[in-house]
């Protein structure tokens, strides 16, 4: 009798350990950054879908791909209006990179525009429907005065600051001339480094660019219209610079 139940004893102990190794291997499978379940060679998928607000979790997405040997291409599905530039310039960097490794393909969905296509520009080839609304290489910033509704309501804002643009986009006042040149210097800056990346992207002279003719516009890729944004033939455009033109993006 005592042997019986130091052997159920036993079966109980094993089947624990057994069902907690097959738990962390789950575990491991589905939480892991690299695609270790894969045993044959194949394309890798990424999505990115909707606003561009962080980078993290694509990016990583795009290391992993990298570094797994089994994947020899990937293809980046984009259906996005844009976003954040900082995480659409981190995600643009990190397709180049992995272009420089393996071949990537980007699909267009509906949209893939201003920061969805930014980071589209570097893979090696391009596909859109045409239907899909791409292009608006521009950037902007918005802001609200609620100034004259705080009038109304009787109530006023204070503000103590350590330099003349601590508080610049307050909506409690009205921007400054010098705030605003401030600001549109910022868009510049960062235009001016969209306009390269999609420039080098098709082997562009971007240097020599007037005024980008799709600046905040966008686009149906119709052909001879805007074929040339999925085109994976070099640039050969070139634009007059008109008088009065500031070199955006200049370094």
């Amino acid at each position: 009798m005592k042997n019986k139940w130091l052997l159920v004893a036993l079966a109980v102990v094993v089947m624990t350990i057994l069902f907690s190794l097959i738990s962390v291997f789950v575990l491991k499978s589905l939480l892991s950054d690299t695609d270790e379940v894969t045993h044959s060679e194949g394309v890798g998928l990424i999505e990115v879908k909707g606003i561009i607000l962080d980078s993290q979790e694509t990016v990583k997405q795009l290391q992993a791909l990298r570094k797994n040997e089994k994947v020899k291409a990937v293809v980046l599905r984009i259906d996005s209006p844009g976003g954040v530039v900082g995480p659409s310039q981190e995600i643009h960097d990190a397709v180049k990179k992995l272009n420089l490794k393996k071949k990537v393909v980007v699909s267009m969905g509906s949209l893939a525009a201003s920061g969805g296509y930014y980071i589209a520009v570097p893979a090696s080839k391009i596909f859109a429907n045409p239907g899909t609304i791409t292009g608006s290489i521009g950037v902007l910033m918005k802001f609200s005065n609620i100034e004259g509704l705080m009038d109304k309501v009787g109530m006023k804002a204070f503000t103590l600051k350590t330099g003349k643009f601590k508080d610049v986009g307050s909506p409690a006042r009205t921007m400054t001339d010098q705030e605003k040149e401030m600001l549109q210097s910022v868009i510049d800056s960062t235009h001016g480094q969209f306009i390269k990346a999609v420039a080098e992207a098709g082997n562009c002279r971007w240097k020599r660019f007037g005024p980008w003719p799709m600046a905040g516009s966008i686009q149906v890729n119709r052909p001879l219209r805007s074929s040339w944004l999925t085109s994976s033939e070099p640039c050969r455009m070139r634009w007059k610079r008109p008088a009065g033109w500031r070199n955006q993006g200049r370094t």
